[in-house]
């Protein structure tokens, strides 16, 4: 069968598969890949010519359909002997070699990254039928757009389940070793299912079963995948070589550059803010948030229960932003901050001014999954309506509404920021900064949460009588090292500029 019969009509003048398999391709593929005739023969692999983008030329290239019913719906080319990667444009987005592992029905499959991947599993001696490789590998999640707690992006798996690959009693993921990989395979494990989701780790030196093949041979990756394969965790007592490595943080930096690796923020994450009224822990975190907001393109929630964001908030974001005070600023300055701020942030608030946990995260859940949002910022606490069972202590309670924020932050992968008022603190204390545990409610706010700040304004008056604009930013508590360690600094707000300053002096 020649290429242009097993792939034609495409509408790209840009390529061209048109032919049976060359020498020189068989030839790559076997002195490169390890990967035999036979084996792209079986998986239908053709020649053709393409134009890659990233090589700004033609190049001859290997191609491999992906059928349904027996039509091609897409195909991706892999150049040589440059390597490069193009895919048919507009094509369907569905498991590569879905028609053949339908069609047999095995109780086991295999899933690779890349078609020179199911290759090699091929060449090791898995059957065709029971191979699959993923349409588009690993790569930047975005935010789902249903209810789901899936990233955009992954109907192709659904639909595969839905046509009968859900009666498959075993499903081996045999993708790369990398950071994206690894977070694709987590996403593999929520949509077939712990129970019968199994992985392979590639030996240190192998990023994928391609690598493994050429590394060690035919023999070696047969007994990984059949015989090394971890059961994916679902709960009790495992071994550390059982546990699957968790895709890696993203981490955020707050935006001063002085604060070096004392404190980084990450999406998947709650933290807790304290401080006393008037001691402007609301002012300094619209400042950092702002900042991570500017500095990584985010979208950013914020329930401002008891700052207005009109014209409180909105005065602070255009001063930011335009890096002048809003009474210097001209209409158009204004206007320009504006439009920035209306793509960046939105706001969580109630028609009765009645807010509650449950009311909170279902619309929260909207800003993440139609709008993106990343971080969620809830602005005081104490102004949420309380929803305490009738037999539930106020321990018992906040226990489970942090619970329930931080299964939010994780599903979600977005930060969820806590503002909440400490308790009045009397004799030797008076005018001291709060620990967490003093924070109105519960001592779980210390023990609950993966981060835990304190803004403190030392005087609200020098000696002479004057306002005092010095703080202490204390970063109480770091649950992973990632995120920083604890610390306290030194902050300064400029009045002048209407922002803060670091001057990152640790007392």
């Amino acid at each position: 069968m020649t290429a242009s019969s097993t792939i034609a009509g495409t509408a790209d003048s840009q390529v061209a598969p048109e032919r049976e398999l060359s020498q020189a391709a068989i030839g790559f593929a076997l002195d490169k890949r390890g990967i035999s005739q036979k084996t792209l023969d079986l998986l239908g692999a053709v020649s053709g010519t393409a134009f890659f983008p990233t090589l700004n030329a033609k190049s001859e290239a290997i191609f491999f359909p992906t059928r349904e019913g027996g039509d091609v719906v897409n195909w991706k080319a892999v150049a040589f002997p440059d390597k490069a990667f193009i895919g048919k444009k507009g094509g369907k987005l569905q498991f590569f070699n879905l028609d053949a592992v339908l069609k047999a029905a095995p109780e086991e499959v295999y899933i690779t990254e890349g078609e020179f991947d199911a290759c090699a599993l091929v060449e090791a001696g898995i059957p065709p039928d029971r191979v699959l490789s993923v349409p588009n590998g690993a790569r930047e999640e975005k935010a789902a757009e249903d209810d789901s707690d899936l990233p955009k992006g992954y109907d192709y798996a659904i639909e595969a389940l839905e046509k009968g690959l859900n009666r498959v009693k075993r499903v081996v993921w045999c993708g790369d070793m990398d950071g994206p990989g690894r977070a694709l395979r987590h996403q593999m494990a929520k949509i077939f299912g712990a129970a019968r989701f199994h992985f392979v780790d590639w030996p240190e030196g192998s990023k994928d079963a391609n690598d493994f093949l050429r590394s060690d041979g035919p023999d070696a990756v047969l007994d990984l995948v059949v015989n090394g394969a971890l059961e994916w965790p679902v709960s009790g007592l495992f071994r550390m070589s059982e546990l699957p490595e968790p895709p890696p943080l993203t981490l955020w930096h707050p935006g001063f550059s002085e604060w070096g690796n004392k404190i980084r923020l990450a999406p998947g994450t709650m933290s807790v803010v304290t401080g006393h009224p008037g001691h402007g822990k609301t002012a300094m975190w619209t400042q950092i948030w702002f900042q991570v907001v500017n500095m990584y393109g985010l979208v950013a929630c914020i329930a401002s229960f008891e700052t207005r964001p009109k014209p409180h908030v909105r005065r602070t974001l255009r001063t930011l932003k335009s890096g002048k005070l809003e009474k210097d600023m001209s209409d158009d300055e204004k206007a320009r901050a504006d439009k920035w701020i209306e793509e960046r942030y939105l706001w969580l608030q109630h028609e009765d001014q009645k807010p509650n946990l449950k009311w909170l995260l279902d619309k929260a859940e909207v800003a993440v999954v139609r709008h993106g949002a990343r971080i969620l910022q809830i602005d005081p606490w104490n102004r949420l309506e309380g929803g305490r069972g009738r037999d539930e202590t106020e321990t018992e309670y906040i226990g489970r509404c942090l619970t329930e924020m931080y299964v939010f932050a994780q599903q979600m992968n977005c930060h969820v920021q806590v503002m909440a008022h400490p308790a009045k603190l009397d004799g030797p204390r008076k005018g001291k900064p709060p620990e967490l545990e003093d924070i109105s409610g519960s001592k779980h706010w210390d023990n609950r949460i993966d981060q835990g700040f304190v803004v403190h304004r030392p005087k609200m008056f020098n000696e002479d009588g004057e306002r005092s604009f010095e703080s202490e930013l204390y970063h109480k508590k770091s649950r992973f090292e990632e995120l920083g360690f604890p610390t306290r600094l030194k902050m300064r707000f400029e009045p002048h500029k209407g922002r803060f300053t670091s001057a990152d002096q640790e007392i």
